[in-house]
């Protein structure tokens, strides 16, 4: 189940950040759009699918994994055949809808919630192995999507990455995820005891609704919410900030090997530490981190400093995402986590579309991203401070 739920984790690259940015310059020179008016329109629908996000994670509590993932997956599939029949910036918008919302969104959410219910004890493990397998995967995703780009163009690479994932994700649903350990007679983690025998152990589960009104889901949710939004930003942008600090277009790609070598250690360190230790404490340490990330993008220049800038970057949303993704079960329980998890993914993702337009204008405003950088670091080093006073519900375990 941890092998199936990364893989479909991975596959959700081609609607991330780091699979979209590869086509922004074809969408510019192809459509004829400028490059804020591409922003504009990544913003709008990656903000309106983040809507449904919610919905989508009661529906999957209903469900179950196996038929969500199912459904996710064809849509998904459509929807990138469908962006590569955009015409201008309505059309854009709307397959920004669709790719954001099922592939960032509702497909990740399916995959993290499979492994939220096979996993307790272990779960901070296995989120830490899902994370380093899938961030390994959406490395290459540019590298494969740039190759796939030049050999049949950009409309006809949109057509090859939707019938990549029918062929892949359809099949995983069908044949390979079960919904739940009980299912099949299992319990969380390969327990072999009966469920009566550990039934006096379990914890009891918040609703969504009873979760959002803790103060211990804003923290995780506003920590997480600042690294989708800056961190996206700064990749989004990354050749333009890094570009004006002096650095040349290839060493500026070169940047975003320490990011994911960055993000894959910490994702797998964190992930274990998170079995072991409070996230009171270590979603301060995460925060403090990309507001160091931050504060080194002001002063980043080519050679050590902008290798250590990527791995800073890396560092710190792999920490966040690690600890998030193991804190919503651990602090609120499994019963109702889609629909927890899908709150805070909205959120999540509204916040990453947020990210690169307020770099921009930011840097337009001022002539420089050095104001505006420093300000997120400011509110990233609060919200960090703040989240250590936070107390976990009385359900934590």
């Amino acid at each position: 189940m941890l092998v199936w739920c990364t893989l479909a984790l991975g596959l959700t690259a081609p609607g991330q950040t780091v699979g979209v940015s590869v086509f922004i310059d074809h969408f510019i020179s192809g459509l004829g759009l400028s490059r804020s008016a591409v922003s504009a329109a990544y913003l709008v629908g990656t903000i309106t699918g983040a809507f449904a996000l919610p919905s989508i994670g009661r529906w999957i509590d209903r469900t179950g994994i196996s038929r969500a993932m199912l459904v996710i997956g064809a849509a998904f599939g459509a929807a990138l055949i469908a962006t590569g029949a955009v015409q201008g910036i309505v059309t854009l918008a709307l397959a920004f809808v669709g790719i954001r919302m099922l592939g960032q969104g509702a497909l990740s959410l399916t995959g993290q919630t499979g492994i939220a219910l096979w996993f307790n004890r272990r779960r901070g493990l296995a989120i830490g192995l899902s994370m380093t397998l899938s961030a390994g995967m959406m490395a290459i995703a540019p590298i494969v999507l740039t190759g796939v780009i030049d050999a049949v163009g950009w409309r006809a690479a949109w057509v090859v990455a939707g019938i990549a994932i029918w062929v892949t994700v359809i099949p995983i649903a069908l044949f390979a995820i079960v919904d739940r350990p009980s299912d099949i007679g299992q319990q969380p983690d390969g327990r072999t005891e009966p469920a009566a025998a550990v039934g006096h152990r379990a914890r009891p589960s918040l609703t969504a609704r009873d979760a959002v009104r803790t103060p211990s889901f804003w923290a995780v949710a506003s920590i997480s919410a600042l690294s989708a939004s800056l961190g996206t930003g700064l990749m989004f942008q990354q050749f333009s900030i890094l570009t004006a600090q002096g650095l040349s277009r290839v060493e500026a790609a070169a940047v975003f090997l320490p990011q994911v070598l960055g993000t894959v250690a910490a994702g797998f360190a964190f992930g274990w530490l998170s079995d072991r230790v409070s996230a009171r404490i270590l979603l301060p340490i995460a925060g403090c981190t990309l507001a160091a990330a931050l504060l080194l993008a002001t002063v980043v220049s080519p050679g050590p400093v902008a290798l250590l800038y990527g791995l800073v970057l890396g560092i710190g949303m792999g920490q966040i995402r690690a600890i998030s993704s193991a804190t919503y079960p651990r602090w609120f329980g499994t019963t109702h986590i889609a629909s927890i998890m899908g709150i805070a993914a909205s959120i999540m993702v509204g916040a990453s579309a947020t990210g690169p337009l307020l770099l921009s204008l930011g840097n337009d405003t001022f002539g420089s991203y050095t104001p505006i950088l420093l300000l997120s670091a400011a509110v990233t080093l609060l919200v960090a401070v703040l989240t250590a006073f936070v107390k976990p519900p009385c359900t934590a375990h």
